[in-house]
Formats: structure tokens, C-alpha cells, sequence
């Protein structure tokens, strides 16, 4: 059912893959890995066939908060379709 992806759909992160956070300092790998089993909207799919994926995560520090956005890409095998753009 991956190969039926499509830009708009809901879609499940699944895993992350290593190369994409292994470089990353491990305060940001582990914010990274909260995303594993969130839900988001496939932004696009580049011309490798990569989807890339939008999450938010509210960051509390000395008593504010702030808004930190995580934008990447992931091929088919660590997303699951979860509601097809209508």
C-alpha cells in the first residue's frame, strides 16, 4: 500500500532512518524519535521518490514556550498510509 502514497495524504512515521539522524546531536535525535508513531501530511515526494514529512514540537524553556519545526525526508519503508488525500 506505500507505493500508493500520494502529496496530502496522512501518513504514520513507522521508523527513522539511521542516516538521517546518526550526525545529529543526541538531544535533537531524541526529539526526532518522539515523531516515530505521529501522524503527518506527505508535503512532496522529490524526483528520488522520497516523501518528506513536517512535524512540530513545543519546547518549554525557562518558563516559555517556544515552536520547533522538523522538516525531512524518508523513503516508502518507514511510512504507513493512514488516510488517503481526498
Amino acid at each position: 500500500m506505500n507505493d500508493k502514497i500520494r502529496v496530502g495524504d496522512s501518513v504514520k512515521l513507522i521508523d527513522l532512518p539511521h542516516w538521517l539522524i546518526h550526525d545529529l546531536p543526541e538531544s535533537e535525535q531524541t526529539e526526532m524519535r518522539e515523531f516515530i508513531g505521529q501522524q503527518t501530511i506527505v508535503r512532496e515526494i522529490d524526483s528520488y521518490g522520497y516523501f518528506w514529512l513536517e512535524f512540530e514540537v513545543i519546547v518549554e524553556k525557562n518558563d516559555t514556550n517556544h515552536c520547533c519545526g522538523h522538516s525531512f525526508a524518508v523513503s516508502h519503508d518507514f511510512i504507513d498510509l493512514v488516510t488517503p488525500y481526498v
